[in-house]
């Protein structure tokens, strides 16, 4: 906010640079991989002038509508960087019918990121070249207000960086579902569903010379009118409540209160506090502590408590970035997990490649084990690939509670002794293996393709401490392919066409689906889609559905607001499905099969009708 500074590098030979976020995700640092040439800052200290002149050739109109529908939603999210390098890069065209209304969003941009003077000078360019415009008087009391301002006094000498800063926004939606079910004849009407969920969040920031200050709270409400019993103590939900201070020149960042971070082996969220210090320039600590978090209530609940520390070796070679971590977590008196963990990350020439790995060293068992990589291709082809290898859940003491009648886990060892309720834990951990391998590509200038094939594969659990043995499923495949289009019939429209085919455990799915969005106004929008599926099952027990064909068809309308949205959706499912005898269809779940289940099959069908109505403010 305010008067920045900006740094303009030039190189004499081409350079390999790193452009990475610093914790808390406050800010980025740019790193040189090398030294090559000779480099000169360029002070931006001047006012920058509004642009006037044309310096690229005129694209499609498409192009333009697209570019400018994008900065449009970038000044509704706040986003005043990307809105103020979209609306310039629409004023460096010759003239076009998006020109005059980017020319005085551009000051609009600037204004509302505390950039006054260039403010001005883009108020005043819209004023020179457009002094008939439709928005002329408006533009003409926005800049009388700014020359105004210029006179009074501005805290921290003229640095409205000072200043506190706040953000909000509030949602609601509201669905119903109207359930029908039909079997042997007979109809069975029902509500699925009557729902209406709100959320809100707040933030604050102040930025000075030496500390930047920051909070930030997100909750949410659940009101079930149709007892479909989804409303449970949870219904109030916090997902974030914290404080964070942090020094200007990012070494160190300070964080306390309910959060989420991705380090030192710290999966989700938690109550507690947060450390970072830049040590060196290439080396970052981390230190966390607190409740992991079992259910965003309002009260921070569960017994378990952890530590964790975490180095991050940053630039170990060009491109190559290397973390370590240690977890100790108890469980009341009882230790819980004991984790050594380390994380590779490479970004280099278009290429990445990340690999993880957390192993319990009080368990003696490999948590996980995780590569990731994106390859760019010649021909603007891009690879993707997932390796994933894990235990689900994660080995922990506190999972010998599973299927158990207590909730203490005191209690469980005070009966089963240690040895066992630690072999509990054990058992209750499957084997999870998956593999995703994926392609994706533009087609022309307003097509994508892209397509993957994953197989995943979860193991059994054993019967052990009074819980039933939990068989494999077995390897399910599954291939999918989409192309996603703009402008295929009207300028501003988007298309996605995919297919989905799943086969493993005795079951084959196939599944089509399209989807589309146009506007029919500058703010209304509306958006048809379809999903087709088509599923064979073995005819066994277990699953009780020998073949089901579901069609859903729904409908989405988008109304946006100067500061929010509207939407409104409704759509109907209806399915087929071909069942043994005795077995209950159970619409959006699949099917249950009655004990003593006769032989053949009969027919059944469900009905959902589905509506949703919700609205989105931001502030």
């Amino acid at each position: 906010m305010g008067r920045r500074r900006a740094l303009l590098f030039t190189f004499s030979h081409p350079v390999d640079y790193l452009v990475r976020p610093l914790p808390g995700l406050t800010g980025i640092e740019v790193l040189l991989a090398l030294r090559s040439g000779s480099s000169s800052p360029e002070a931006a200290t001047a006012v920058p002038k509004a642009s006037r002149s044309a310096s690229r050739a005129l694209p499609p109109n498409d192009e333009l509508e697209k570019l400018a529908t994008q900065a449009l939603e970038a000044m509704r999210s706040k986003d005043y960087d990307l809105a103020i390098r979209l609306y310039t890069k629409l004023l460096e065209y010759p003239e076009h019918p998006w020109r005059a209304k980017s020319q005085e969003y551009l000051g609009l941009a600037r204004e509302r990121k505390g950039q006054f003077a260039q403010a001005k000078l883009e108020y005043q360019e819209y004023l020179r070249r457009y002094s008939d415009g439709a928005d002329a008087t408006e533009v003409s009391q926005r800049l009388a207000a700014l020359i105004t301002l210029e006179g009074q006094s501005r805290p921290g000498h003229g640095d409205v960086d000072r200043r506190w800063q706040w953000q909000s926004s509030v949602s609601q939606e509201y669905r119903h579902d109207q359930n029908t079910v039909t079997q042997d004849g007979v109809t069975a009407p029902g509500v699925g569903q009557s729902v209406l969920y709100t959320d809100g969040d707040l933030a604050l920031r102040r930025r000075g010379e030496r500390y930047d200050f920051s909070a930030r709270a997100d909750a949410a409400y659940l009101k079930d009118f149709g007892n479909s019993g989804l409303t449970t103590s949870g219904s109030t939900r916090v997902s974030a409540l914290y404080a964070e201070l942090g020094d200007a020149g990012h070494r160190m960042l300070g964080r306390i209160g309910r959060q989420s971070v991705t380090t030192g082996g710290v999966y989700g969220t938690f109550d507690g506090a947060y450390l970072s210090y830049r040590a060196l320039s290439a080396l970052r600590l981390d230190l966390a502590i607190g409740k992991p978090l079992e259910v965003y209530s309002t009260q921070s609940t569960g017994s378990r408590t952890f530590l964790s520390g975490a180095a991050d070796l940053l630039s170990v070679a060009p491109g190559l970035d290397v973390g370590l971590f240690a977890l100790e977590q108890h469980a009341g008196s009882v230790l819980d997990e004991r984790e050594l963990g380390a994380e590779a990350r490479y970004y280099r020439r278009g290429q990445s490649l990340v690999a993880q790995l957390n192993y319990d060293e009080s368990f003696k068992v490999m948590n996980a084990a995780t590569l990731l990589g994106t390859f760019s291709l010649p021909g603007r082809w891009v690879a993707t690939a997932v390796l994933d290898h894990r235990k689900a859940p994660f080995v922990a003491t506190y999972n010998a509670l599973i299927g158990q009648s207590t909730t203490s886990l005191d209690s469980l060892i005070a009966t089963l002794g240690d040895a066992q309720t630690r072999q509990l834990a054990l058992d209750r951990s499957a084997n999870s293996d998956s593999y995703t391998v994926g392609l994706q590509r533009p087609v022309g200038e307003r097509l994508q393709w892209w397509t993957n094939v994953s197989f995943s594969k979860l193991g059994s659990t054993p019967a052990s401490g009074g819980v039933a043995a939990v068989p494999s499923i077995g390897g399910l495949v599954n291939y999918s392919t989409q192309l996603l289009g703009s402008g295929w019939w009207f300028d501003s429209d988007t298309n996605v066409l995919g297919a989905t085919y799943g086969t493993g455990s005795g079951t084959r799915n196939l599944s089509v689906f399209v989807s589309a969005r146009y506007a029919l106004t500058s703010h209304l929008r509306f958006g048809p889609r379809l999903t087709v599926n088509d599923t064979k099952t073995d005819a066994v027990a277990a699953t009780g559905l020998v073949n089901g064909l579901t069609l859903s068809p729904a409908l989405l309308l988008d109304w946006q607001l100067k500061r929010g949205s509207v939407q409104l959706e409704t759509g109907y499912e209806r399915t087929n499905q071909s069942l043994l005898n005795g077995v209950v269809p159970q619409p959006g779940s699949g099917s249950v099969p009655a004990p003593g289940t006769p032989g053949g099959t009969t027919t059944a069908g469900t009905r959902r009708y589905w509506f949703s109505a919700g609205y989105h403010l931001s502030f």
